[in-house]
């Protein structure tokens, strides 16, 4: 775990390594950005590979509700630190399933990595 991880909190909880698909193929993401850009949000104009006309510079996700058998969970696309659209997701635990499904895959793959951070780090 990166050092500054103690003392705050990721977006996605944990800190993640994996591949960039900001570009066509997907690249390993690079290591001196990972942490800054890829685990933070607001990549745009530090990292050459941030899609250009993307108006969107970062995806945050919160708790909103926790039953026995799911999380409810807000999903926020933001624009330089303002709310541009959000909605709302039922991550079911058992199947590691979402409703609604999200199409978007990057964000997809963000909430499950949130979602598993959330239950791991916060579990009864």
């Amino acid at each position: 775990m990166h050092p500054q991880c103690a003392t705050a909190r990721l977006p996605l909880i944990d800190e993640y390594d994996g591949l960039c698909h900001a570009s066509a193929p997907p690249i390993g993401a690079p290591s001196p950005l990972r942490f800054r850009y890829c685990n933070h949000g607001y990549s745009r104009g530090s990292c050459e590979y941030f899609p250009t006309g993307d108006p969107k510079s970062c995806t945050r996700y919160n708790v909103v509700r926790r039953t026995a058998t799911t999380l409810e969970v807000l999903c926020i696309e933001e624009q330089d630190y303002a709310p541009l659209r959000w909605q709302s997701v039922q991550y079911w635990f058992e199947g590691d399933r979402i409703d609604p499904e999200l199409t978007d895959l990057c964000m997809r793959a963000q909430l499950l990595a949130f979602c598993h951070s959330y239950l791991n780090r916060f579990s009864d």
